[in-house]
Parts: structure tokens; C-alpha cells; sequence
């Protein structure tokens, strides 16, 4: 990849910008590779440079910086903070424009947070971490992509699904999202990057940025990479060009934009004034969509889009396959390591790649075992880092932050060179507890997708809170889903989840098996009700960019809003519609099911072997009835149901015989003779192993007792 003979003076400012970026990544990668040979000498330096620093303001006065000279002496004089820690000198620098209380540096951004457990707060940004955000998130990036595919797409817009906005505060400084201060540097120059016209960058509140986004980049083909804070927000904008092409489609061959699209009149009229017919570009969407979304869809749109940059660890990361759907394999994903508003920890050593090193010279590291329980005295420097275990991140950052929780777990699962690779967990902040067991995001995230995977349904996203007022008190699941399989219903997938969801944690396992705690309890919520959340969270004043999904709901208001919108169609218990037959309990009869049974599965694709199965099973169970259920003759009531997704038939065989739980009778002991073995059991033991669930109940004296077998 050679850039020299390239003459810079005839390029726009956007290509200039990636080849200055490009060209500076090779010493921001040189550089790394030699600090993560010995991180930890840079990563002292680092402190006693920001120590030196800083020994003059109020803060470094009031702790000694100047005398400080060893990092167990910093340890020693600097107690751990948080954010209330420093509220009230952010309020004197925000508010009163006063200088030199947290650090010497340069502060010429407040960060918004996006306020996980309250009201946004304003972290000071100063220019050193600006500096490190170009060199990280931009140099080192852009240098890797082109490394990897040419600099062609240097020429062609990107999709952008960061936002700008950013107000001034009392003090004139600035407010807002870190991504937003440096896109708003380029001033009136971004739109000559992006697609999305100023409306979607600087939107209004109540303005539709999902239909401005995907309006203007349809019709663009030529769009090289997508950038966005969460990589959540690309997969939205993909859903919502799946769910309404033909609208969108319209609106491109018609150059007008549909009424039932929310924006105000101002916005609207703005819009329509950059926006022309394009016939030919819609009948070539119109093609592409028509053959539907079986296969990768941003190819066929989007031929030269080949990188999605933005957050996709922890939480995020089951969207990525979701995404691939629409993209293919062959798309690439730069996955922005731990970022936070306090600055880059982490960083990818390669694009598709999830692992993330730390970054030696952001900040200073330090990490408090899980296993410690708040013990302080036990905190170690990123040298120390043992590899499987998990740890609470305490930084010292460049903007005025000194031992600082940020209340992030990580785990460290190896080294790069010498420098530990870590991966986000969870925030300790975002847990959940009912008995003293602690319940945190991972658990919730692993039972969720665990479940999706079962049945193959389309998990668009989900909430858990502790209900506290229901006896016994337990887990309470909102989940909402698209494409739910037929057959496949709450009550069922409840039971699946409740097993999932115990399967994380045995301590948690056995408290719902004694009854301390009740089982997990499902309910669906109605289609769009994350949207609606979001555009709610967005009405109240915070960037749609910074809205993440609320995993784990503590305020009641929250909990109060998904419960509105459970849908009760969904929720309500549906009987599977099945096919009955109703027999004699005869042996005579037992053909006649098997025959149903075989042209019922005729057109299927099911192996011999499963065939002869299923046959043996349904001899088995037939059977039994009738020798054991009736002393004299009466009827046996089949009802089944062929279901997809996985293919599988479920089967119920109800009589009105003698109460006889057969799942109650001891396995036989198969080790003994068959002499010395009692007699029974046997044939049940053969349909146990070759079904996927069975189940018995006794209800209006009758006896029902289910199996399910996929094929």
C-alpha cells in the first residue's frame, strides 16, 4: 500500500482526511507494538508524567501529587473516587468557567453520558484525550482497513449513525458525545463525508432518524463504511428498510417523503428541498428487494460497503450475527474496544477481531478483583493480570479523574505481546439480587440468546427486573420478538428460559429448586416497543446515539412503561391447533394411527431411522393404554401437530382410564440379568432416550401424556 506518488492537492477533503490518517497509522501501530512490549514501564510513565503535571491544582494539592513518586505512593495518598467525588468542582468548571481544579489540561469538551442510572453527567474532555481519540479511533483504523482492502473507498461517502448535537454550558464550554465534538470540528465540511444530510446529524426532537438515514443512503450506492456508537443502531436501520422498502422505494422514485414519517413541518420542508426524483435508482431497488431477504441484502444495495465501525463488545456483541444476516460473511467489523465517555481502555488488534488489548499510554490502570469484595488493599496494576479472572476497572485518565470506578467488569482472557487482552462483562451498577444471589448482565444476556438459539425465533431485544412484591419473588423477563415459530408459544418458550436462566449460576439454580425463589417468568411486548422507548428517551433530552437497550430495569418508571406494552394476543395461552383421532383402546386400532402418522410425514425430509423411531415410540405408548387403563375396552384420544423450526411433532395420547403416571416408575437397572430385573419399565426407558421432552398430567380425570421428538 504505497501513498507517496499520491497528489493530495487534487483530492477533496474528506480523501485528504483518510490518507493523513491512513499515513499517520503507521507509526500509531509501530508505536503500539513496541509499548505492549513492556506496557507497564509506559503505563507508570504515563502516571508520573500526569502526577508532575498536575501537582498544581486543587486537587493534586490537596493529595500531594509533588511528593509522590511511586505508584504504591499514589496508592497510598489518593483515595478511589467516583463521579460524586467530583461534582461539585465539575459544577464550578461548568457552571463558573474556573480552571486548574481537576488538571492543568487543556478541558475543551464536557462528555454526556448516557446516564445509566440517572441524569446524564458532564465528563471533562481535555485535549490530550481528543488526541488520543484521533489517534485510536481514527489513524490506527482507517490504516488497518486500508491495509486490508486498498484505499479505493477513500473516494466515496460513509453511512453515519453518530449524531452531532452539542450544546454550550454556562462556562461556554461545549456538551454532548465525544463522536459528535469531532465530527462537528469538520463544521459545514462533515456532509461532504456522509450521506445523512445535517437533519439526521442535528436532528430535532421528534424527527424520524431512522427514514432520513436509510432514505439518503439508498440512494447512494457507492457508501464504502457505516460508523456508529453502537453497532445496535445499524442493525435498527437495516430492520427498518426490511420492514418498509416499499415506502421508502416510493418516496425515492417520487421525490417526496410520506406523511405518516414524523418530522415537523420545518424539517420536512428543509428535506424535500435536497431531495429529486430518482425512477431509475427505485426500479433498481425495487429489483433487489422483491427477491426478498433470504440472502445478504447490503451487497446487493450497497456493493462497495465493506466496514462497520462501533461499539460491539459485551452487550452489543449478539447483534453482530443478526447483522450478518444482512451483510454476509464477507463484511468486516472494526469493534471499537472498552470506550467510555472518562476514554479509550481497549483497543482491537485487527479488524473481525473481538479481542482488545489495553492501550498503555490512555491511561493509568489499575484493577480490583471480583473476588476481593470491595477489599481495596488487594488492587493490582494491569502487570498482574491473571488470565480467566475478573476484575473492576479503576483508571486515572488524562481529563481530571484520579483512581476512578468506572464500575466496569472485565475479564482478561490472554496477552498480546506482554499486554493483557481483556473483554467486558458487565457493569457492576447493573445487577440484580432477591435472596443475596447477584445476578448480572452476562447471565441475563447468555439465558436470552441460549433461548433465541432454541427456537429460532428473531430476539429484536429484552429487560429483566426483580419482582420483589410476588411470592416467592423471582425473575421477570420482557422480550420482544419477531418471526416466532408456529407452535411455539410464551408458556413454552417460558419454560425454556427458566432453564436457561438457571443454568448460569448454580447458586441461583438452587434457590429456584427449593422455592426460595419462583420460576423466571416471560412476557412479550408488542412490536416497536424498543423504538418507542428510545424515541421517549430521546424526547427527554438524551442523543439518540447515547439510548442504549435497557437490559436490567431498577426505576419503577421503566418497569411501569415496558408492562404497558406487553402485547396480550402474544401473551394469552394458545392450545395448539391439532389433529385428534380417536381409537378404541384395541390393539387393532394401532394401525390406523401409524398410517395417519406416516402420511403425515410423507413429504418430509425425516431419515428412515427417525421414522422407525417415532413408530416404536407410538407402539410403546399405545400399548400401555391399552393393557393398563381400562379393564374393559374404551377410547384412546391421539392429538398431534407437525411443527417447523426445527421440524418436530408433538403427540398427546389422552385416556379416561385408571390415574397412572408412567414417568413415576423406576428406570430399570439394565446392569442385572434379565431375570433378576422386575418386570416393566423398559419400553419406557427406550421411548425416554428416544424423545427430545415427554410429560405427563392428570386433569378432569383424564390422563395426557405428551411427547415431543425433532427430527
Amino acid at each position: 500500500m504505497d501513498i507517496s506518488n499520491i497528489d493530495i492537492s487534487k483530492l477533496s477533503l474528506s480523501e485528504q482526511f483518510y490518507l493523513k490518517c491512513i499515513s499517520q497509522g503507521v507509526k500509531v501501530r509501530e508505536s503500539l507494538d513496541v509499548m505492549t512490549r513492556n506496557p507497564m514501564k509506559y503505563n507508570k510513565d504515563l502516571l508520573m508524567k500526569i502526577l508532575e503535571d498536575n501537582k498544581e491544582t486543587e486537587y493534586g494539592q490537596k493529595y500531594d501529587f509533588a511528593n509522590i513518586k511511586s505508584i504504591e505512593e499514589y496508592q497510598n495518598k489518593v483515595p478511589i473516587t467516583d463521579y460524586d467525588n467530583y461534582a461539585e468542582y465539575i459544577y464550578r468548571m461548568t457552571e463558573n468557567g474556573e480552571k486548574n481544579l481537576l488538571t492543568s489540561y487543556e478541558i475543551i469538551h464536557y462528555a454526556k453520558s448516557s446516564g445509566t442510572m440517572g441524569n446524564p453527567k458532564r465528563i471533562p474532555t481535555s485535549s490530550l484525550n481528543q488526541e488520543l481519540n484521533l489517534k485510536y479511533n481514527y489513524a490506527y483504523l482507517f490504516n488497518l482497513f486500508a491495509e486490508k482492502v486498498g484505499i479505493d473507498w477513500i473516494k466515496y461517502p460513509f453511512l453515519n449513525l453518530t449524531e452531532l448535537s452539542i450544546s454550550t454550558l454556562p462556562s461556554g464550554d461545549t456538551y454532548g458525545s465525544i463522536s459528535g465534538k469531532l465530527m462537528a470540528g469538520f463544521g459545514d465540511k462533515i456532509c461532504e463525508f456522509t450521506t445523512s444530510p445535517i437533519e439526521a446529524l442535528m436532528p430535532d426532537i421528534g424527527t424520524n432518524i431512522r427514514y432520513i438515514n436509510a432514505r439518503f443512503a439508498l440512494v447512494n450506492p457507492d457508501i464504502s463504511f457505516t460508523i456508529t456508537s453502537f453497532v445496535s443502531l445499524f442493525l435498527e436501520v437495516l430492520r427498518f428498510i426490511k420492514g418498509n422498502w416499499e415506502l421508502l422505494v416510493n418516496d425515492i422514485e417520487n421525490g417526496t417523503i410520506d406523511e405518516s414519517i414524523k418530522m415537523s413541518d420545518e424539517v420536512r420542508e428543509s428535506l424535500l428541498e435536497k431531495i429529486e426524483p430518482m425512477p431509475e435508482r427505485a426500479e433498481e431497488l425495487r429489483k433487489i428487494f422483491k427477491q426478498g431477504f433470504d440472502e445478504p441484502i447490503v451487497p446487493k444495495i450497497w456493493p462497495r460497503m465493506l466496514l462497520l465501525i462501533g461499539c460491539g463488545s459485551g452487550g452489543f456483541a449478539s447483534y453482530l450475527e443478526k447483522i450478518k444476516d444482512f451483510t454476509g460473511s464477507d463484511f468486516n467489523f472494526a469493534l471499537l474496544g472498552l470506550t467510555a465517555s472518562e476514554g479509550i481502555f481497549s483497543l482491537f488488534t485487527e479488524l473481525n477481531n473481538f479481542d482488545a488489548i489495553l492501550i498503555p499510554d490512555s491511561m493509568f490502570y489499575e484493577f480490583l478483583p471480583l473476588e476481593a469484595d470491595g477489599d481495596y488493599s488487594k488492587i493490582v496494576t494491569m502487570d498482574k493480570l491473571e488470565e480467566g479472572k475478573e476484575y473492576e476497572i479503576i483508571t486515572t485518565n488524562l481529563s481530571g479523574f484520579y483512581r476512578y470506578r468506572i464500575k466496569d467488569v472485565v475479564r482478561c482472557i490472554g496477552r498480546y505481546n506482554d499486554t493483557p487482552i481483556i473483554e467486558f462483562l458487565y457493569r457492576l451498577d447493573q445487577c440484580l439480587c432477591l435472596t443475596g444471589e447477584k445476578v448480572n448482565e452476562e447471565n441475563l444476556r447468555e439465558a436470552a440468546y441460549k433461548t433465541e438459539k432454541n427456537f429460532g425465533f428473531d430476539l429484536i431485544d429484552f429487560s429483566v427486573y426483580a419482582d420483589s412484591e410476588s411470592f416467592p419473588m423471582k425473575y421477570v423477563y420482557l422480550m420482544e420478538v419477531e418471526d416466532l415459530p408456529r407452535g411455539v408459544t410464551r408458556e413454552i418458550i417460558q419454560e425454556k428460559l427458566d432453564e436457561n436462566f438457571c443454568a448460569t449460576d448454580p447458586v441461583l439454580c438452587n434457590k429456584i429448586d427449593k422455592g426460595l425463589l419462583g420460576k423466571t417468568e416471560l412476557h412479550l411486548l408488542q412490536p416497536e416497543t424498543y423504538l418507542f422507548y428510545k424515541e421517549l428517551k430521546v424526547a427527554r433530552g438524551i442523543s439518540p446515539a447515547q439510548v442504549k437497550p435497557p437490559r436490567i430495569l431498577i426505576d419503577e418508571q421503566d418497569i411501569n412503561f415496558f408492562n404497558v406494552l406487553i402485547d396480550d394476543e402474544l401473551n394469552e395461552f394458545k392450545e395448539l391447533d391439532m389433529n385428534e383421532i380417536i381409537l378404541k383402546s384395541n390393539l387393532d386400532d394401532l394401525n390406523s394411527l401409524l398410517l395417519e402418522i406416516e402420511e403425515l410425514l410423507e413429504n418430509e425430509r425425516i431419515s428412515t431411522k427417525s421414522k422407525l423411531q417415532l413408530e416404536l415410540i407410538i407402539e410403546e405408548l399405545f400399548v400401555n393404554i391399552c393393557n393398563y387403563a381400562y379393564e374393559k375396552e374404551g377410547n384412546i384420544k391421539i392429538q398431534y401437530e407437525l411443527l417447523e423450526d426445527p421440524l418436530r411433532i408433538i403427540m398427546s395420547f389422552i385416556d379416561n382410564g385408571v390415574k397412572f403416571n408412567p414417568l413415576n416408575k423406576e428406570t430399570p437397572d439394565l446392569s442385572l440379568d434379565a431375570d433378576q430385573r422386575e418386570i416393566g419399565g423398559l419400553g419406557l426407558t427406550i421411548v425416554r432416550k428416544n424423545v427430545d421432552k415427554i410429560d405427563y398430567k392428570y386433569e378432569n380425570n383424564q390422563n395426557t401424556l405428551t411427547i415431543e421428538k425433532i427430527f
